[in-house]
């Protein structure tokens, strides 16, 4: 016999049922009522009984999505990527998919799909995201024995041009904030000299910002539908190392504006964070047609600090650090290709390392390496 477990989560209780097969206990899906998943434990054991557990469910594409958004997505993404992602399903694998059965879905009619969204126009990016979401459908349903195998397991994703990226040079960043207005030029500073997101910058408190070990900490992430929550990713928690230019700045800003530690820096007259769409239009901007720029993201700051520090020569860890990336291999995805060419000269740098009159220390004893004669005299005894 079965029997209900329930797990407290972040988005409340939820009621699991629970059966032995071949002696090992197996879960079934999660749902917020405990008769949901006292329904689904008899047809459990129902099928344990006919001998038909764990072979693929009749079920529709159409009730499956609806089932993988409130049991899965709900329980692993923020709220408005989970919200993105019913409108895709919504938008593009209804249409689609809807009133298949689920186990008759094959990897010929997933690429047909991908196939057909390329040609209403949609971009390569764009449909990648799409696979990516059919994938990560496919194989949950895998996992609750839906199916056999993930159809969209070899899909092939189109290929797209990369999108360029842009960013200010100095001389840019200068007369970009020599054009800002005297509110928001603390605002765009921060993104320029922090290279902060957006929403990182707008949910910054006084609280946040070490004046006295030069130090923001990024806590936590602004969205003007849902209002606070955690930052992009685990790692986006972090503290930036800032200038003293950015020190000074935020003094000033502190000062003039006052605040306690628990406000918003960067807030309208009501105290709360600036309107993100409204500071883009009226004043990001006007300020970039000032100067006499491109039109720019507000996004392409943040890569205009990452661009700066490459320049400057930091560390890539270091990099990774500041920009708060999950991995050092999206920082070198996003930027390795502004990195300088370091085969270009390597074999002469490596000559004079070894080769030169200088007598280099072994790093690893403290002894030290004799000159190139020395070098060259060694050679001739070991013949």
């Amino acid at each position: 016999m079965g029997y209900i477990a329930h797990k407290d989560l972040k988005s409340g209780r939820r009621y699991y049922p629970v059966i032995a097969v071949n002696g090992k206990k197996k879960w079934g899906q999660g749902f917020k009522r405990k008769k949901d998943a006292e329904t689904l434990l008899q047809r459990m054991e129902a099928d344990i009984a006919a001998g038909t557990y764990g072979k693929p469910k009749d079920i529709s594409f159409e009730e499956y999505s609806a089932r993988w958004i409130e049991n899965y997505a709900a329980l692993k993404v923020k709220p408005r990527t989970c919200d993105a992602y019913s409108q895709i399903i919504r938008n593009h694998f209804l249409p689609f998919f809807g009133k298949m059965q689920l186990r008759d879905i094959t990897a010929g009619q997933v690429q047909e799909f991908i196939t057909s969204r390329m040609q209403q126009g949609l971009s390569p990016h764009s449909v990648r995201k799409m696979v990516a979401i059919l994938k990560s459908m496919f194989k949950r349903a895998e996992i609750w024995e839906y199916l056999k195998e993930n159809p969209a397991r070899f899909a092939e994703s189109p290929r797209g041009p990369q999108k360029e990226m842009d960013y200010l040079t100095p001389r840019e960043v200068r007369r970009f904030l020599d054009e800002a207005s005297p509110d928001y030029y603390p605002l765009f500073a921060t993104a320029v000299f922090a290279g902060a997101r957006q929403g990182e910058i707008l949910a910054l408190r006084w609280c946040d910002i070490d004046f006295t070990r030069s130090t923001i900490f990024i806590r936590r992430a602004y969205h003007p539908r849902y209002g606070f929550g955690e930052p992009k990713t685990k790692n986006a928690k972090r503290a930036i190392v800032i200038s003293p230019q950015l020190v000074s700045v935020l003094s000033d800003h502190k000062k003039h504006r006052g605040g306690g530690p628990d406000e918003i820096v960067f807030q309208n007259g009501s105290g709360k964070p600036v309107n993100a769409s409204n500071m883009v239009r009226r004043e990001f901007l006007p300020a970039l047609e000032r100067a006499g720029l491109r039109r720019i993201r507000f996004h392409d700051l943040r890569h205009t600090y990452a661009a700066l520090m490459i320049s400057l020569g930091e560390n890539i860890k270091f990099i990774q650090k500041q920009m708060g990336h999950a991995s050092l291999k999206t920082t070198m995805d996003t930027y390795g290709h502004l990195l300088p060419d370091v085969a270009e000269g390597f074999g002469a740098r490596f000559d004079s390392l070894i080769c030169s009159e200088k007598v280099i220390p072994f790093p690893d004893r403290g002894r030290e390496m004799p000159s190139e004669g020395l070098l060259l005299e060694k050679q001739v005894e070991d013949r």
